[in-house]
């Protein structure tokens, strides 16, 4: 050991100076008293003389010598030199000088100043420093000091007590850090091994032998000492430490203990040391235990040394041996595996409840201490729980904890009773009521209450009564110590299971930690899981109950959810249940939690089964016990219970209470399943089941997106409220929920599918009790919602489930349940289609179909309410994500067409405007395979009955449909659908087009709208539906068409049919909305337009498709069946019906092949000009033949086609235009318009004038194509209806029809346009080579009859009239009446007979015209008018009939009088008719007529006699007699003025008739006597005259005769009378007409006489101038009138005779010829 102090020889020089000094001051205090001292002084000084001149070392050396001097001053009792000595050699050891032989003289010295109590403190002082300066004392020196400072420590002064007690301490200490130095202090005690093995037996030898050896190391003084320890505690003698008088046990354990503590690595390197602890320590423990195992509280006092029976533990040694257990098991458990167990058992036993308190509240301590370390708990699972023939010390030490803090609680309470029944007084401390002001932390139970009194920060333990070294008696220990650590335990516990189950390492981790490897921790954990939780929930339990404040409640929550975590963590799927459970029964009231939680009572039974006995089982005893008063402070909340099943009538009808701990608990639950919401799986139901009470309790109602809020209840009771500091926190609690559902995003998909199946478990419960018609909590549904809403990015995990669930609850009949259902569903769908996917929505079509799935699943739903939220979601979804629904279009659209009529007109309409929003804007996007879902919505739209105008959008829609086919043709033409079952078949087609079907689809569905019930849509989708064919009709293929027309237009018009002809024709109630148009006041009448709308429709398509439907083939069956609709519809009786019918048949008649197109209208210039239809014809002829090729037998099939269509008009027009009256009966089809509902009601129908027109103006059109094979017999029947057609009467309402303005003929336009046809005929018969000349006597026929209609107009017969009157209003609702309007018919019948006159003019020599007797019967039918003059409804026809006659008879005799033998018939009508007419039978006055209009009448008559003057008396001898002398009457009856008296009633001018009298007065001589006079003027009577023996000639003369007699007589008959009547009148003179008649006659006389006078004698007989001369009488009478004119005419008269005042020479002859005359009269 070198000197210490590095400066060189200039510090050891100085060193060696101050020693010298040193033993000088020494030498000189001892040279009186202790020569010898004084001596060695001297010799030491020498010495450290010699030292000092040579090298540093020499000290050293000397050092033995120099110490001799010290040594010998201690031994002197003079406490002086003693100081001053021991100051020197404390010296000398801090310089390091001393060696081994000076540390044995140093501690024999010592040990001497021990002996004689001198000094004590300096010489442990000594001591320590001779110890601890360097490492030169070990072995028996060390032995020796060390025995020296145990001496020491058991004087009388506590000061050296104290300073000895530290110092051994130290010192032992110091012992054990050398083995640390000494690094080959273990090989080298394993060379000893044999002999410290043997040393326990042989203690003496042992330590001969270590004594002996020459290596003494300083393990070896470690081991002897620690033995020796040992030994002294166990009250042995030790071996080593010899010497030793006295020692306590209490400072034997605390330097074991401090060994322990401090060098535990020593034991555990070290195979001896471990030997000694195991087989000595552990021994010497469990032997000092037993006084405190076998105790039970008896009162014998024990003390470790006094002689007393060792029955009674004594505080000091329990407290330090539990200490020291404490560091065993701390420290050595790895090594003493077995004494632990022991040791562990025994602290357990300490904590029964027959203990004394001190000794528990130890335990206790030391437990804590263990428990802190999740090491030590791990190792004990391991080495005991997980063995079989083990104690289960973790489990057992738990489960006593339990009881231990169960039996603290009811401890208190008993002995507060105890108090209170033996009438002593309670101490105020320890009562509740003083505790309810100050918010005091502890734990309360039953009145009794057990402040916190020790608090410990997490993982830390804090001992207080293992602390109590100086205490000799046992402490008085607070009640509530126990329980005050005890729940600090548990709380540590469980935090230590967490930290071995989660591998967390710890704060302050030990070299001798056991590892726990991988396969063992599994294993370990569950085992854990098993010993502790039981034990655990049995404590935890009752703590939480009966705890006081929050933040104790806190802590003992946070502990059991981290368990409960730990259990889920590890799938202990019953421990971690229980844990929750025992969490949701605290978030309630007792009573409560017990009904509710009635159904998990298994989960009790365990945590039963698992404690230490029925009679502490705590929960149970304290929900019974527990009374209002004990929580009536802390109530914070009242509400009115959850319903449910498992509640009792008696709960469910008081309020709710919770405390701040019930809400304490609520937000526990929440934090466990907010942070571990993983684990927790099945227990789910448990913790939502709890929420959702807990919810409703507090008043908690759903918002949108799932979140609750806090409503405003109505304060029923006075006991139901929450206290304003408790609905501040609502808010939070309500974040907090949603938080918790918010952190599902974060659960993986097995947990997250627990969580869901609990809620849905939840809502069944809910919906089970909505049935029964409660209130039902919403809770579920509103947090399956939010739970979707968060996990959108994984909305494929629960999608399923989730929304399945939330259909039910669609289902529900509770309408609230029903709300929150399809509110959920609604907002999940649309927030899962916004949502941004990974795979882009719009990409993902398996997503995008599970999405709308749930959507779709509501349209099964019946309630109204939820549909309408359904169709507004899908609304919101088409507004907001329309245009990523690539996948999802055919579900959309199914939605919007699942609605019915049942569900009312808001959805309809709503579903309505998803529909157009559909198909205005998203067509475009939608996928083919949607397109016919589209138009079959639509039409469905189209057919609903709810609401007229979204039918009527809806076929407008489909109208936007057909342009967007027509668009995007292209695009749908190259798409192909693979899926072709979505498109309707259509038979009969082979391969159609994709593209074609889409638009038959289209047609189809418009087609059956077309047969709506209601009117307005009928007209709407007919007009959509041939409005789009004829726009977009092109784009078909050919061969579609037929099916077009085949499978949609046929059937339609045969429905249409069908539907009209059972229409009812009642009227119509139009409700108050609308009025209704007469014309449309019934079914039958709305049907009627619709009838008119298709009919029309079919037809314009038909025609304009001619030539392509042509070229399909079944033409000819199309063309039958469109024209038999077209009768049928003819033949209605529904004017509007019928006219349409014409309308479209007209369409196809006049159809043109080559410029497709239609000709005129109704009513229009329907191909007036037969030249333009010709050549039209020949055109199309001539288009036929350049495709003859293909169609070889078209023109046969032409001609063939167009006899159908005459046919067919033939039966229109017979049906139609026949008038008689039926019966109404069930009609067959061709009558489809009558009604067989009217039984009694005779059904008669008049056809209108525009039907008849219309019918009438088709004609030419069918005719120009069949006149080749135009036979007679078609022609009368076509004469049939024209003549039933003029034939029907006139409607008054039919104005236009009266007086026509389409020309100026004032011809109506049925009569126009039959007598074109006439006229087209009739040009057709007279052309050369015609093939129907044969019929031109049919044709005059024709033309009479309508002629005779001119003057009598056809008449109704009054039966029928009578009987229409009364049906009139089936049809006509204006009441328009019939009446046949005369006044139509003169122009018709003038006409007549002017087309008549101009065809007889063109073929009066026709040998057919000839034989048929034409021109009588023309005479026949002028015959009427010229009869009737005046009486004609019209001048202008009996003018029209005599000009016609005139003008007929000039061509027609021309031919009589050459073919004689065809007009025998003739000559006595026509003599009848001109008689007729000149002196006709009606009246005729200025008054009527004029005098203008009588003159010009005047005029015509002369025509007349003109005529016949011209015509007749020229050809007498050519024509019959007896019409020659009819010829001369008539002159004769004209000649005569008078002959008109008869027809003048007023009194008129003479003149009136004179012209007419003169011209056949003239006519007459003319014929009868001037002819010789004449020759020269008319050559042509002249040589008819010549030959006078001719029989003519003589016959003409004898007439003539017979006219001059007649005439004779005429006149004398008129004198005569006048010569009367003014002989009569006297001075009144005559009426002027007489005066006027008179005056004619006298001027004819004068003109007659002139005449004989002149006439050849041949002419003139004998009786004739008798005659004449027999007049004179009667004119000289006259001479006596008193007028003028008559006297001028009279004049005139009288003058004439004068030629015959002569002789009468010529008697003779006179008399012959007389004779002859005579003769010829006989």
């Amino acid at each position: 050991m070198s000197f210490v102090g590095g400066g060189g020889g200039q510090d050891v020089h100085k060193f060696v100076e101050a020693l010298q000094a040193d033993f000088k001051t020494l030498s000189l205090e001892t040279k009186k008293k202790y020569p010898q001292i004084k001596e060695a002084c001297e010799e030491a000084i020498s010495k450290l003389c010699t030292a000092g001149s040579s090298q540093q070392n020499s000290v050293y050396y000397t050092v033995n010598q120099i110490l001799y001097p010290l040594v010998q001053g201690c031994e002197t009792k003079d406490l002086k030199i003693i100081k001053f000595c021991l100051g020197m050699m404390q010296r000398l050891i801090t310089q390091q000088v001393v060696d081994q032989k000076g540390a044995l003289y140093i501690t024999n010295a010592l040990w001497t100043l021990m002996e004689n109590n001198i000094e004590e403190v300096k010489v442990l002082q000594t001591v320590t420093l001779l110890l601890t300066t360097n490492t030169v004392v070990h072995g028996d020196t060390l032995a020796k000091a060390l025995v020296l400072c145990f001496r020491l420590h058991y004087t009388k002064n506590p000061t050296i007590v104290n300073t000895a007690g530290a110092t051994i301490r130290q010192l032992v200490s110091l012992v054990f850090e050398r083995v640390y130095l000494e690094k080959d202090s273990v090989p080298s005690l394993q060379q000893q091994q044999q002999q410290p093995s043997s040393s326990s037996n042989s203690p003496v030898e042992a330590d001969g032998a270590t004594a002996g050896q020459d290596v003494q190391t300083f393990a070896s003084d470690a081991f002897l000492l620690f033995q020796d320890l040992v030994q002294l505690v166990n009250a042995e003698q030790p071996y080593w430490l010899v010497g030793m008088t006295e020692m306590t046990r209490t400072f034997g354990l605390e330097l074991l203990e401090a060994v322990l503590t401090n060098f535990s690595a020593v034991f555990h390197e070290s195979n001896d040391f471990r030997l000694l602890l195991k087989e000595r320590v552990c021994a010497l423990v469990i032997k000092l235990f037993s006084p405190n195992v076998k105790h039970r509280q008896l009162p014998a006092p024990n003390n470790g040394t006094a002689p007393v029976p060792a029955d009674k533990p004594y505080f000091p040694i329990s407290m330090r041996l539990l200490r020291l257990v404490s560091i065993l098991i701390q420290k050595y458990h790895t090594i003493l595996v077995t004494e632990c167990e022991i040791f562990l058992s025994l602290i357990i036993k300490f904590l029964d409840p027959d203990k004394p308190a001190w000794q528990r509240a130890l335990a206790v301590e030391v437990i804590h201490k263990l428990v802190t370390r999740s090491s030590l708990i791990a190792f004990f699972c391991k080495s005991y729980d997980l063995k079989n023939h083990a104690t289960n010390i973790v489990h057992d030490m738990i489960a006593a904890m339990g009881s231990f803090v169960r039996y603290s609680l009811i401890n208190a309470s008993v002995m507060l009773n105890g108090q209170q029944n033996g009438g002593a007084l309670a101490q105020p401390t320890n009562a509740l009521s003083t505790l309810s002001g100050n918010n005091q932390c502890g734990f309360s139970f039953r009145g009794a209450y057990l402040p916190l009194v020790a608090t410990y920060a997490p993982g830390v333990s804090k001992a207080v009564y293992l602390e109590m070294l100086d205490k000799l008696d046992a402490p008085n220990i607070p009640d509530s110590y126990g329980i005050s650590v005890g729940h600090a335990i548990l709380l540590d516990m469980t935090r230590s299971i967490g930290g071995v189950i989660q591998r967390t390492p710890e704060l302050h981790p030990t070299h001798n930690t056991a590892v726990i490897t991988e396969e063992e921790h599994q294993p370990l954990c569950l085992q854990l899981v098993n010993s502790s939780w039981s034990g655990l929930l049995s404590a935890f339990i009752p703590l939480v109950e009966t705890s006081m404040d929050e933040a104790t409640t806190e802590n003992i929550l946070k502990a059991m959810q981290n368990y409960a975590a730990l259990c889920g963590m590890l799938e202990q799927l019953q421990p971690r249940d229980a844990f929750i459970m025992a969490m949701c029964r605290a978030s309630f009231p007792p009573h409560y939690a017990m009904s509710i939680f009635a159904n998990a009572t298994q989960t009790d039974g365990d945590v039963r089964c698992h404690t230490r006995s029925g009679s502490q089982d705590l929960s149970s005893q304290f929900i019974n016990s527990c009374t209002p008063d004990d929580f009536r402070p802390q109530i914070v909340a009242v509400g009115t219970p959850l319903p449910s099943a498992s509640l009792p009538h008696s709960v469910m009808q008081a309020p709710v209470m919770l405390t701040n701990k019930n809400l304490q608990c609520m937000r526990a639950i929440l934090f466990l399943a907010h942070n571990n919401g993983g684990i927790l799986g099945t227990s789910w139901h448990m913790v939502l089941q709890t929420l959702q009470h807990l919810v409703w309790i507090l008043g908690l109602k759903p918002s949108t997106g799932g979140s609750l809020q806090a409503m405003p209840k109505p304060a029923v009771e006075a006991n139901v409220g929450i206290q304003t500091a408790v609905m501040a926190d609502l808010p939070v609690l309500s974040q907090m929920l949603s938080q918790l559902f918010e952190s599902s995003q974060y659960l993986d998909d097995v947990a997250l599918h627990h969580l869901i199946d609990a809620l849905c478990k939840l809502s069944h419960e809910a919906m089970e009790l909505a049935y029964a018609n409660r209130e039902p909590s919403l809770f579920a549904v509103a947090k399956l919602l939010e739970t979707g809403l968060v996990n959108m990015p994984r909305i494929h995990v629960l999608w399923r489930p989730l929304t399945n669930h939330l259909l039910e609850v669609c289902q529900h009949r509770h309408i609230r349940m029903r709300e929150w259902g399809v509110e959920a569903i609604t907002y999940l769908v649309k927030s899962a289609l916004q949502f941004k996917h990974k795979t882009p929505l719009k990409e993902n079509m398996e997503l995008q179909t599970m999405l709308l799935s749930p959507l779709s699943e509501l349209s099964t739903v019946l309630h109204a309410d939820v549909r309408q939220r359904q169709l507004d979601c899908v609304l919101q979804i088409l507004n907001t994500a329309g245009e990523i629904l690539s996948f999802g279009w055919p579900a959309i659209i199914e939605i919007i067409g699942a609605v019915n009529e049942h569900h009312g007109e808001p959805l309809i309409r709503t579903a309505f405007q998803c529909l157009q929003l559909v198909i205005t804007d998203f067509l475009t996007v939608m996928p083919w395979r949607c397109l016919p879902l589209c138009i079959s919505t639509a039409a469905k739209f189209g057919s609903q009955t709810q609401e007229l105008n979204i039918s009527l959008t809806a076929i407008g829609l489909m109208w936007n449909i057909s342009d967007f086919f027509n668009q995007n043709q292209d695009k749908l033409m190259s798409t192909q659908l693979q899926d072709v079952a979505i498109l309707p078949e259509f038979p009969g087609t082979v391969k159609m087009p994709q593209f074609d079907k889409l638009w038959m689809c289209l047609y189809a569905k418009l087609g059956e709208l077309c047969v709506d019930l209601r009117p307005a849509v009928r007209k709407s989708a007919g007009q959509t539906l041939f409005s789009t064919i004829s726009a977009h009709g092109s784009l078909l293929n050919p061969p579609t068409w037929q099916a077009l027309v085949w499978q949609v237009l046929f059937p339609l018009l045969d429905n249409v049919r069908a539907l009209s002809s059972s229409a009812s024709n009642e009227k119509v109630d139009a409700s108050g909305n609308i009025l209704i148009h007469h014309s449309r006041n019934t079914a039958q009448k709305q049907w009627a337009e619709t009838q008119v709308l298709t009919l029309s429709g079919v037809c314009r398509v038909f025609n304009t498709k001619r030539e392509l439907l042509q070229m399909l083939g079944d033409f000819e069956r199309a063309w039958s069946l469109i024209l038999e609709f077209i009768q049928n519809a003819a033949l209605s009786k529904n004017g509007e019906v019928s006219l349409a019918a014409l309308k479209s048949l007209q369409e196809i008649m006049y159809h043109n092949t080559t410029t497709e197109r239609t000709v005129g209208g109704v009513g229009g210039a329907s191909l007036k000009d037969p030249q333009t239809a010709q050549e039209q014809d020949e055109e199309i002829w001539t288009y036929l033949k350049s495709i003859e090729k293909q169609f070889s037998t078209f023109r046969v099939n032409h001609m063939e086609l167009f006899f159908i269509a005459w046919n067919i008009w033939l039966s229109i027009g017979m049906e139609s235009t026949k008038m008689s009256t039926t019966k109404a009966q069930p009609q067959p089809s061709s009558n489809g318009g009558s009604n067989g509902s009217q039984d009694s009601q005779e059904d008669f129908y008049i056809p209108s004038q525009a039907f008849l027109t219309a019918l009438i103006q088709i004609f030419p059109a069918i005719f120009h194509h069949i006149q080749v094979k135009f036979s007679p017999t078609d022609f009368d029947k076509f004469c049939t209806v024209l003549t039933n057609a003029v034939c029907i009467p006139v409607q008054t309402d039919a104005v236009p029809y009266v007086m026509s303005t389409v020309s100026d003929t004032l011809l109506t336009p049925l009569h126009d346009g039959i007598l074109d046809c006439m006229e087209l005929i009739q040009k057709e018969a007279t052309k050369p080579d015609s093939h129907i000349s044969q019929l031109i006597p049919a044709i005059f026929r024709q033309l009479l009859i309508f002629s005779k209609f001119a003057c009598a107009p056809p008449t109704f017969q009054q039966n029928v009239e009578h009987k229409y009157a009364k049906s009139t209003s089936g049809h006509y609702a204006n009441n328009a009446s019939v009446e046949v309007v005369g006044l139509n018919y003169i122009p018709f019948g003038e006409k007549s007979i002017s087309i008549c006159v101009k065809l007889y003019q063109t073929t009066a020599t026709e040998e057919s015209v000839v034989q048929e007797h034409i021109l009588h019967d023309i005479v026949k039918a002028v015959r009427t008018p010229l009869a009737m003059k005046y009486k004609c409804l019209s001048s202008s026809t009996w003018k029209l009939a005599i000009s016609s006659l005139i003008s007929v008879l000039h061509t027609g005799l021309k031919v009589a009088r050459a073919k004689p033998q065809h007009f025998a018939s003739l000559w006595d009508d026509l003599a009848d008719t001109l008689d007729k007419f000149l002196f006709p039978a009606s009246v005729c006055t200025i008054e009527d007529r004029g005098l203008e209009e009588i003159v010009l009448d005047e005029t015509i008559d002369c025509h007349v006699i003109e005529l016949l003057r011209d015509e007749v008396l020229p050809h007498a001898h050519e024509m019959p007699h007896q019409f020659i002398m009819q010829i001369v009457v008539l002159l004769n009856k004209g000649s005569i003025h008078s002959a008109s008296d008869t027809n003048i009633c007023y009194e008129s001018d003479w003149k009136l008739r004179e012209i007419f009298a003169k011209t056949c007065f003239e006519t007459l001589l003319q014929f009868s006597l001037l002819e010789d006079h004449h020759a020269t003027n008319n050559n042509r009577i002249n040589a008819n005259l010549l030959p006078a023996g001719a029989a003519g000639a003589v016959g003409k003369d004898f007439a003539g005769r017979l006219a001059v007699t007649a005439l004779l007589h005429r006149f004398q008959e008129v004198l005569k009378r006048f010569n009367d009547d003014e002989r009569q009148s006297g001075k009144c003179p005559l009426p002027r007409f007489r005066l006027s008649e008179i005056s004619f006659v006298l001027k004819a006389i004068a003109t007659l006489v002139v005449s004989m006078k002149k006439a050849p004698a041949s002419k003139v007989n004998k009786p004739a101038w008798d005659q004449l001369i027999g007049l004179y009488p009667y004119l000289v009478d006259c001479t006596t009138t008193t007028s003028p004119e008559v006297s001028r005419s009279l004049r005139e008269a009288l003058l004439q005779y004068t030629d015959l005042l002569q002789a009468p020479r010529l008697c003779g002859a006179t008399t012959n010829d007389n004779s002859i005359q005579s003769n010829g009269q006989e």
